[in-house]
């Protein structure tokens, strides 16, 4: 049986005259009936009564045409969902992100207002290699081999964040050499801003004495926030302190003090695959980044 038979059979079915189905189908009548006739003799059975000119479906086409019906609307399917799905796969973004995703998420919900058709998939695991664009950082005083074609999407400061209630609390700026008896509340290892910090603090010519760790900074923001420890705190892509309290606020439990004697600066990366670049709805997500880039 050949799937062009099966649907002549059910135009034929439909209108129950030759020469009508023939007529819709854009077909010679003979030609209709040989199809017919061939369908038939497959099956080894018939499937319609002959009655002088008109035709009626007899127990065996009706069986046929029940189904027939579904199978041959599920092909019929098959073109638009392929197009549909195409069409989802192009509008999602895979998006690996490693640093500022506090701020990302934030400019994804804005970016959907805006594109409600464009699609996320978030990965924050450094070993995923299949990806659209990689938000990344970088220390902005030292160019990385590592990364070598890229947007920077913001540049901004590393502050520490200190209990007012610290030794610290008074103070107006601070050198990182002089918090080295410090607990420090810190990202795992893994992400760019420890690395970063890290990088500090042996330029300070000190190990932390770490007594949170957490990869999600979600959690360090909450703990330092808190002034359960101190931390570094980006200018930017962080957000406020508190939805309560600025760091400026006398209320507050946690004051941002400059960093002096280092330059503690880091810029957020944008980086892009090679299918990526050539994706247009990636590449406006990454223009709509920078253009947006601080915290609203």
């Amino acid at each position: 049986m050949e799937l062009l038979q099966l649907r002549y059979f059910l135009t034929t079915a439909e209108y129950q005259h030759m020469t009508k189905a023939a007529e819709h189908l854009q077909i010679a009548q003979p030609a209709l009936s040989q199809a017919i006739h061939r369908l038939e003799s497959e099956l080894g059975i018939p499937l319609f009564e002959r009655k002088n000119r008109s035709i009626e479906l007899n127990d065996a086409g009706r069986l046929l045409q029940k189904r027939l019906i579904p199978i041959i609307s599920a092909l019929d399917r098959i073109p638009g969902e392929l197009k549909a799905g195409q069409y989802l796969s192009s509008h999602t973004i895979h998006l690996k992100l490693l640093a500022a995703s506090t701020l990302i998420t934030n400019r994804i919900i804005a970016y959907r207002t805006l594109r409600p058709d464009v699609n996320f998939q978030l990965y924050q695991s450094d070993t995923n290699a299949d990806f659209d664009l990689c938000v990344s950082a970088i220390r902005s005083d030292i160019k990385s081999d590592e990364y070598s074609d890229y947007m920077v999407m913001l540049e901004e400061d590393l502050y520490l964040a200190v209990p007012t209630h610290s030794p610290y609390g008074d103070k107006d700026s601070i050198r990182l050499a002089d918090t080295k008896n410090a607990g420090y509340i810190c990202l795992a290892g893994s992400r760019p801003i420890r690395q970063i910090c890290n990088s500090y603090f042996s330029e300070a010519d000190f190990t932390p004495k770490v007594i949170f760790e957490s990869d999600t900074t979600e959690s360090v923001r909450n703990l330092i926030a808190a002034g359960l420890g101190i931390g570094f705190w980006p200018q930017y892509s962080w957000g406020p302190l508190s939805a309560e309290w600025g760091p400026l606020s006398p209320r507050s439990p946690v004051k941002l003090l400059p960093i002096r004697d280092q330059v503690c600066r880091r810029q957020i990366i944008l980086m892009c695959s090679p299918h990526g670049r050539e994706n247009p709805i990636v590449m406006d997500f990454c223009n709509f980044l920078i253009q947006n880039s601080k915290w609203l």
